[in-house]
């Protein structure tokens, strides 16, 4: 497990705005992280009514949340997420992380940072799956993933429609196609 001092430098690297307010939270990153994992990227924000910081290692995606009495840990093995997704509203950001059929929402999230973050954390997904993954795929867990594809295309198309971008018969026509495919 890396120490305080070995971690220091790569935090220094990583947005200072994102990390001020998460001092008790890096505090315990040594204790959190496995032998040669290193953080890569932080982010704050909120998950399951709870803030506290997201951060993208070299092997998983993990949320930490250091409370007076409590800690809250919650991480998501990069060969274990199937995909990443976020969206901007006005002030802040929205992530979620699908894995193992689970999904992990990480709201408020300073805009501005967002996609990057979603955008990184994506990069290290595709290496990790591409060099991490069994040869032969079932077919049950192709199933899996392609339910997960549709419901995140759902999604999205929803969100289209929502922000006035597709009108209802647009969406109507666009939702078939997307379960018919």
């Amino acid at each position: 497990m890396p120490s305080m001092e070995e971690i220091k430098p790569i935090l220094s690297q990583l947005d200072g705005a994102s990390t001020f307010f998460a001092k008790k939270e890096i505090k315990e990153l040594p204790s959190i992280l496995w032998e040669n994992e290193m953080p890569e990227a932080i982010i704050q924000g909120r998950y399951q009514n709870s803030i506290g910081v997201l951060v993208c290692t070299n092997k998983r995606l993990i949320f930490i949340n250091k409370g007076v009495f409590n800690l809250k840990v919650e991480d998501f093995p990069l060969n274990n997420v199937s995909s990443i997704q976020y969206e901007t509203g006005m002030l802040f950001g929205k992530i979620t992380i699908f894995a193992s059929g689970n999904r992990a929402e990480i709201d408020q999230v300073e805009k501005k940072r967002t996609r990057t973050f979603a955008e990184y954390a994506r990069s290290k997904i595709s290496a990790s799956s591409s060099t991490e993954q069994p040869q032969s795929t079932t077919q049950a867990s192709v199933a899996v993933d392609s339910a997960d594809i549709m419901i995140e295309k759902l999604e999205k198309l929803a969100a289209l429609k929502d922000r006035g971008v597709l009108t209802e018969d647009e969406f109507l026509t666009q939702k078939e196609k997307i379960l018919n495919s």
